[in-house]
């Protein structure tokens, strides 16, 4: 697999639904992840949770999904969770970004 893998970052409060709503759809679809490399990032669980937030200017305790290329850059962004299928015909046509 070339280069840094993507990422989808999972930011919101500990005990918000739509957190663990996302997080289980990604779980299911793990393989479909796995084979684009695509590492799922639980922000509520990081050390650097507010650092993160700060860097990507999410608003502690919000819910909001973002989509990161191989380069580190944003490659979209959402404040509900997302359909996996969203994901990855995102990922499919990023042409490695």
């Amino acid at each position: 697999m070339a280069g840094d893998p993507r990422s989808v970052m999972v930011f919101a409060a500990p005990a918000d639904p739509q957190r663990r709503e996302q997080l289980d759809a990604l779980a299911f679809d793990g393989a479909a992840a796995a084979r684009r490399d695509v590492l799922v990032v639980d922000v509520a669980e990081r050390l650097d949770a507010l650092a993160l937030c700060d860097l990507y200017r999410v608003t502690p305790g919000v819910f909001t999904v973002i989509l990161i290329g191989r380069d580190g850059g944003e490659l979209e962004r959402w404040d509900e969770p997302v359909e996996t299928s969203e994901f990855w015909q995102l990922v499919d046509g990023s042409d490695g970004g």
